[in-house]
Parts: structure tokens; C-alpha cells; sequence
């Protein structure tokens, strides 16, 4: 009795060591691929909802600026933001309505720059965020009085505007010198409003976000 060899149909049935490994070789790639594009979408995801919420923040934070400077005395700004120099920190007050046809007057309010919770203007990320020396800007109602309030507009300032480092030179072209994230300039009789909002993604890059408007207020004390 003559018995048929099944080695070729063996052979054609399995894998050699070569091909297990080009299969193993391209299943390497294909993940290697897959995890490349998926951090390249979890990096672009995160990067874009910061940088949503820093046009957010920056566009709430100036709108709320531009409000209280608009119905401001301006000749009760002070110190007066000149052009060239202008300030962090303004005080004023605000006009709220008539009676017997003279101006009613808030308490004193003032908007500022200062320090984060935590950060000292050192040059060292004192609070482990990321950044820098960064500050948030505070409304103060009634300052210095019994019914003193505050609002915080925004935090993330950045230490210096966008462009702009402490090296004795207008770096940015804006006709200042050194100026801070949150700066209200005079010029004329507009108010200009430059802010710069920054934030750092869970990979370090640095996000940063700038904005500049201007006001004129209504009002005058002695009107």
C-alpha cells in the first residue's frame, strides 16, 4: 500500500520564521503609526482648548476693562496712563446716574495688576504652574472703605506684553518700554487697553494670546 506525503501540504498550511517576523515587523509599524497619530491628536485637541479659553478669557477680561474705564470721570483717573508710560494700575470713579441734575458718584474702584496666589516677582515659577512671575487682574470696588469688594477678571497675565522683555527696550514697537501684560495708556484722549494672557500645555509649550483696545470715558467730575 503506497501512503501519499503530506509535507507540502504542511508547508503551505503554516508560517515560516521569516514571515512571523515581517508580520511582526509591519504590525510594529502599523502601531507605532497609530500611537504617533494618537498623541499627535491628544496634543492638537489640548492645545486647541487652551487656546480657546485664553481667547475667551482675554475677550471677557478686556470687555470688562473697556466698561468700567467707559463711564469713568476721566479727570478722576489716576495716575494718569500718559503716553509712552502708562500704568498697571488705575484708580477712578465711576458715574451711576442724576439727581437735581448733578452727576452721582461711585465709591473709589480701581483696576490693578498684581501677583498670582503663590508667585513672588522673583523670575522663578514659584506656584509650579509653568509660568513665570504671571499676575491676574483684580476690580476693586469701594477701595479702602467698609464695603471694599473684589473681582478677579482674569488670571494668566503674562509678565510682559507679547514680544516685550525686561531689557530697556521697546522690543515689540509699541512705543513702550519693558510694559507689563496688563498695561491702560492715555493717549489723547482715548484710553488704550494691551493685554497678554498666557497658559502652558501638559508638554511645556507656551500658549499666549493678546489683545488691544481703546476707550473714552463719558464723563467728567466737575460736569
Amino acid at each position: 500500500m503506497k501512503y501519499r506525503s503530506d509535507r507540502k501540504g504542511n508547508r503551505q498550511s503554516g508560517f515560516s520564521l521569516v514571515e512571523v517576523m515581517v508580520v511582526v515587523a509591519l504590525l510594529a509599524v502599523v502601531l507605532g503609526s497609530v500611537a504617533i497619530v494618537g498623541s499627535a491628536s491628544d496634543k492638537a485637541y489640548e492645545t486647541g482648548t487652551i487656546e480657546s479659553h485664553l481667547e475667551s478669557r482675554v475677550a471677557i477680561a478686556m470687555d470688562r476693562v473697556v466698561d468700567e474705564l467707559r463711564i469713568a470721570g476721566v479727570d478722576t483717573i489716576t495716575p494718569d496712563p500718559i503716553q509712552g508710560v502708562g500704568a498697571s494700575e488705575v484708580r477712578y470713579v465711576q458715574a451711576t446716574g442724576m439727581t437735581n441734575g448733578q452727576i452721582d458718584w461711585t465709591p473709589l474702584r480701581s483696576l490693578r495688576l498684581e501677583p498670582e496666589v503663590g508667585e513672588l516677582d522673583d523670575g522663578v515659577d514659584n506656584n509650579g504652574n509653568g509660568l513665570i512671575d504671571e499676575g491676574r487682574i483684580v476690580l476693586i470696588e469701594d477701595v479702602g472703605g467698609a464695603e471694599e469688594r473684589r473681582w478677579i477678571l482674569t488670571r494668566w497675565v503674562a509678565e510682559f506684553l507679547e514680544g516685550e522683555i525686561e531689557n530697556g527696550v521697546d522690543d515689540n514697537g509699541n512705543g513702550l518700554v519693558d510694559e507689563s501684560g496688563f498695561l491702560v495708556e492715555r493717549i489723547g484722549e482715548s484710553y488704550v487697553v494691551r493685554l497678554t494672557l498666557e497658559r502652558r500645555t501638559a508638554k511645556g509649550y507656551l500658549l499666549t494670546r493678546t489683545a488691544r483696545t481703546s476707550t473714552n470715558p463719558r464723563n467728567r467730575l466737575g460736569d
